[in-house]
């Protein structure tokens, strides 16, 4: 019993290591990148400006003209909601927070290259963690798919160049912060029981292409392709608890899928007349390929793939189709201050379907597997976006910009296949807001 004991905070200790060290997409992915293009509806893949271009869409950098460095703050608060028999309850869920860094570099080349090439990184980084996975119950009240995706550190980087003829190209990548560790529980030379927990943090990368073409006509139209790689980020414990005793014990594997980006492509056009820009677009998400945000604790050997443990769901997530558009209206109020006001909108599909399998689980009682629903939770969402920019000419370029949304997920009905007491009505908001300072040198 003391080794069992002895294994059970092991296990707490491995959960409180991926909690607080290692989200299921990333915060880009839920409220775009940058104040302009987060209040614009989240577009930018013809749209985007200066580092948002890392983003939205590399080939966009080409335009940089100047060396910029921006900071800035995001905070996000989730109210999230599951009706059952008439009773809604509250589903928790802390609030994100971080803060941006955006830097935009011009490549100082001459000739034919002069003007052409631009380099932009952008940061996003979690005031409280580095990222955040979490291990629930299937049978616990949760929505896998949104809050946590707001939480977790992401890299971007990216080259865009001008090539010509209305056509620039830009290559770039992005990278997530996932956790693997161990948990080791043995007895020491004295007969006492120690553990050692080691861990690492390291990085996932995925492409970023993107392509711009301005159309040859008197009103400027810019159509904007980008594609982004998947990235999956997980994190990974393995408790071995072999040393321990003479006991037949098995080496618990605590893991998931802490992040995720779907393989996505985004096709958009921008249209700009005067000191307006309308752009709009739409997003194709390949969440087919998502595998869940957890992984068996006593996994199968690869000869071995029916060993009799319990698996988590297979749920048939659906690719889905995301729209966003957005208008910048621009104001010169004097020759050295101009001011910018942006709105947008965006409706983002839940890949999630709405009858679930059920979850499997081991009753003490009887000592065989039983049947429990899964309360995996999620909606298609409407965002509505605005924003303010000030831009000073002054001796020392500066920007402030902020940008507001409001997030309503559409009341929708779900259930856990062959349980009609585990139908529940889905539904909620999110509210999100930040500002963004900018120094141009």
């Amino acid at each position: 019993m003391r080794s069992l004991g002895v294994l059970a905070g092991a296990a707490v200790a491995a959960v409180g290591l991926a909690w607080a060290a290692p989200c299921q997409a990333s915060p880009e992915d839920i409220f775009g990148y940058g104040p302009r293009g987060a209040a614009m509806g989240a577009t930018g893949a013809a749209s985007a400006e200066g580092f948002e271009a890392a983003y939205s869409n590399p080939a966009l950098l080409s335009s940089v003209r100047r060396n910029k460095l921006t900071l800035g703050y995001l905070g996000a608060t989730f109210g999230l909601d599951a009706e059952v028999a008439g009773e809604r309850r509250r589903i928790g869920q802390d609030p994100a927070r971080g803060t941006y860094i955006g830097a935009e570099v011009p490549v100082p080349l001459g000739g034919r290259l002069r003007d052409r090439i631009g380099l932009g990184l952008a940061f996003y980084t979690p005031t409280d963690i580095i990222v955040r996975g979490r291990i629930l119950y299937p049978e616990v009240p949760q929505f896998p798919l949104l809050p946590d995706r707001a939480q977790c550190l992401t890299v971007r980087g990216g080259l865009g160049g001008e090539v010509g003829w209305g056509i620039r190209v830009g290559i770039g990548f992005a990278a997530l912060a996932e956790i693997t560790g161990d948990v080791t529980v043995a007895t020491d030379a004295s007969g006492k029981v120690g553990t050692r927990v080691e861990d690492q943090l390291v990085a996932t990368y995925a492409p970023v292409l993107g392509v711009t073409y301005d159309l040859p006509i008197e009103e400027k139209i810019r159509l904007g392709l980008v594609y982004k790689g998947e990235m999956t980020a997980r994190f990974a414990v393995a408790i071995d608890g072999t040393k321990l005793s003479t006991l037949q014990i098995p080496v618990f594997n605590i893991a998931g899928i802490a992040q995720y980006d779907p393989a996505q492509a985004t096709l958009e056009a921008a249209w700009t007349r005067g000191r307006r820009v309308v752009a709009a677009g739409a997003t194709f998400k390949r969440w087919s390929k998502y595998p869940g945000p957890l992984e068996s604790t006593l996994p199968c050997p690869a000869d071995e793939p029916d060993c009799s443990t319990l698996t988590p769901p297979k749920i048939d997530y659906r690719d889905t189709l995301a729209l966003h558009a957005g208008v910048d209206q621009g104001f010169a109020l004097t020759p050295e201050l101009a001011l910018h006001l942006r709105a947008g909108a965006m409706f983002e599909p839940t890949p999630m379907p709405s009858s679930l399998p059920p979850s499997d689980a081991f009753d003490l009682a009887t000592r065989k597997t039983t049947s429990l629903p899964t309360r995996f939770y999620d909606a298609s969402r409407v965002g509505l976006t605005a924003g303010v920019g000030i831009a000073l000419a002054a001796r020392v370029p500066l920007t402030i910009d902020t940008f507001a949304q409001y997030h309503a997920l559409l009341p929708r009905e779900m259930r856990s296949e062959g349980d009609t007491t585990s139908e529940v009505t889905v539904s909620g908001r999110v509210l999100a807001g930040g500002m963004l300072v900018g120094v141009a040198f």
